[in-house]
């Protein structure tokens, strides 16, 4: 239990990181809005090419991230209909060897960002001039925090022994559930 409290923290800290992210991303293109249109329209003719750099650089992390910190709750798309629709034991099976599947699919992902991680350590932005290593290493990162939290989440579902076929279900597929199965009793709500 020790291991998951240190990975839900771990992942507290990166919401608020990318949280963080997506302001600086705002203000720095609304920065290139004001520049671009507003001083322009006045007369003055400023250029800040950095701040388009800048913000694709920080989308790329905070996508990255947030796919990472989507895998602790199990909250990355997915058709559960066959899941739910089949008997516990097989529905529970698929969902388990979907993880498995993801997990393999993290690490090939970890290895080919090592790949790009090294390729950027000879390549340099553009404009801002720093090595492209601090871009593609968000692959590697955002792997490594999949990897961790896919695992995370299994050992929940296994130590809290609950069905990981509605581990990661949200309210509103609960209420559709709910009422497709009292509609199969013949119940209406």
């Amino acid at each position: 239990m020790q291991f998951i409290n240190f990975v839900d923290k771990f992942n507290r800290i990166l919401e608020i990181l990318a949280g963080i992210a997506v302001i600086v991303m705002t203000l720095v293109v609304f920065l290139q809005v004001i520049v671009r249109f507003g001083l322009t329209a006045i007369g003055w003719d400023l250029s800040v090419p950095w701040t388009e750099e800048l913000a694709r650089y920080l989308m790329i992390w905070v996508i990255f991230i947030g796919g990472a910190i989507a895998t602790r709750k199990g909250k990355l798309i997915a058709v559960e209909a066959l899941v739910v629709a089949l008997p516990a034991l097989p529905g529970k099976l698929i969902k388990f060897v979907s993880h498995i599947v993801s997990l393999v699919f993290y690490a090939i992902i970890f290895t080919i960002g090592l790949e790009w991680a090294k390729f950027g350590l000879s390549e340099t932005a553009p404009v801002m001039k720093f090595p492209m290593v601090y871009v593609y290493s968000a692959l590697v990162v955002s792997a490594g925090i999949m990897i961790l939290n896919t695992i995370s989440f299994l050992l929940e579902i296994f130590i809290k022994k609950i069905d990981i076929r509605e581990a990661s279900v949200d309210e509103e597929v609960e209420d559709a559930l709910a009422e497709y199965k009292n509609k199969g009793e013949g119940v209406t709500q």
